[in-house]
């Protein structure tokens, strides 16, 4: 399996083209759970794309060890780090899934896995 970039064969395949909506959630966990985590994650991130109103796709990405971000620097090689992309239909359906949804779905398993949120952001494809 690569290491770059894993997805389902579940998960449709989706183009960046321009004006193309992404949300993007940001991950770090255990290095010893990490692969049951990415089995875990590829179904939940799956059923997010079927349940949640705008969400189109999903993809799951393993990233390096982010170098030279001060805050994640003291993990040295404790954990795993992933992105998921999630790509969303409109801004209006992302507003709605932070304002009513994200609360719940950012803390699903979180104990389990011991993961932490490094970060999630919006990106926008010009």
């Amino acid at each position: 399996m690569s290491t770059d970039a894993v997805s389902s064969p579940m998960t449709p395949v989706h183009s960046y083209a321009p004006g193309t909506l992404v949300y993007e959630v940001n991950l770090s966990v255990p290095r010893e759970k990490a692969e049951e985590y990415l089995d875990w994650l590829h179904v939940f991130t799956k059923e997010q794309v079927q349940k949640i109103p705008g969400f189109i796709s999903s993809i799951i990405f393993r990233q390096p060890k982010p170098y030279g971000l001060h805050w994640l620097s003291e993990e040295g090689n404790a954990k795993t780090y992933m992105t998921v992309h999630y790509v969303i239909a409109s801004q209006s359906d992302l507003d709605s899934y932070l304002k009513t949804q994200q609360a719940s779905v950012a803390t699903a398993e979180q104990e389990r896995f011991e993961y932490v949120v490094t970060s999630r952001r919006t990106l926008s494809v010009v």
